[in-house]
């Protein structure tokens, strides 16, 4: 059986393309682009381990089977729907495997699970053993709790340690906090396409020139299952050694547009990542 991926917490991963707008003519610092560049490429990648365990924990504990889906080989243990805490392993091979177009992970996640999936309250404690995503290295430790409440759930998601290690080798780490909540599709939950969510968090790390940075979701994140992009929101990112750095996402368009603005100096850029 084929997983369905959703789109949750899309953060466009890696390079970033620049095209025209009003102040073209302007060039922004490079320094600024290697920012933006370290927090696309942290987030996401360490967004898209979320979103690679909450739907291998959905699928198989909806099925309760361990085995092979797709190319990952995933373990549950102890293998009832009665005991917890349960240890779920998902195992992309020390070779690793393609999971989508363009996306080769290897490595494992592991994950301590404190309760059933459709429970009411739970917490994830995820880490890794050797993880890379297209030869980058994951590392950290991330603590997921999840509650629902007045109906609406709610993931708060805490990461220690949080390290990238880049395929030439540059670090970036990060540690984070983020909220999300859902805000449509509560009442048709074997329906992922029509959910949408709202993200808010701040963050905080070093560059790959080992300079310090933090930043702060202003406006929240507008998500949608059936969107690949982040439609809506604001995110500052002030650097160690620069003026603050703010990326809007624009007004709630499913398009791969964001704009970023440097001492009243903006350019449009194009995200372009790893399709969830």
């Amino acid at each position: 059986m084929k997983m369905k991926k959703n789109f949750l917490l899309l953060i466009a991963m890696s390079l970033v393309v620049f095209s025209g707008c009003k102040r073209d003519e302007v060039a922004l610092a490079p320094q600024t682009l290697n920012n933006i560049d370290d927090q696309i490429l942290s987030s996401d990648l360490l967004d898209d381990v979320l979103d690679e365990v909450e739907y291998t924990s959905d699928l198989f504990f909806s099925e309760l089977k361990t085995g092979f889906e797709d190319c990952r080989t995933v373990t549950v243990e102890p293998m009832d729907r009665v005991t917890w805490p349960k240890t779920i392993t998902i195992d992309f091979g020390a070779e690793g495997c393609e999971v989508r177009d363009g996306v080769i992970k290897s490595g494992k996640i592991i994950v301590n699970m404190s309760g059933p999936q459709n429970g009411r309250a739970w917490t994830k404690v995820i880490t890794f053993d050797n993880y890379f995503v297209n030869g980058n290295k994951v590392e950290g430790i991330n603590t997921t709790t999840f509650v629902r409440e007045d109906r609406h759930p709610k993931w708060t998601s805490t990461i220690r340690g949080g390290q990238i290690t880049t395929t030439e080798g540059v670090i970036i780490t990060r540690q984070a906090v983020h909220v999300r909540i859902q805000t449509r599709g509560i009442e048709t939950p074997r329906d992922r396409t029509d959910d949408a969510f709202q993200l808010t968090g701040r963050a905080a790390g070093t560059r790959r020139d080992g300079k310090s940075f933090s930043w702060v979701i202003t406006e929240p994140l507008v998500i949608s299952n059936n969107c690949r992009w982040i439609r809506k929101g604001i995110k500052v990112i002030t650097p160690e050694d620069q003026a603050e750095i703010t990326v809007d996402y624009g007004d709630n368009v499913c398009d791969n547009v964001a704009v970023v603005t440097q001492n009243g100096v903006s350019k449009r850029i194009t995200l372009k990542g790893v399709r969830r």
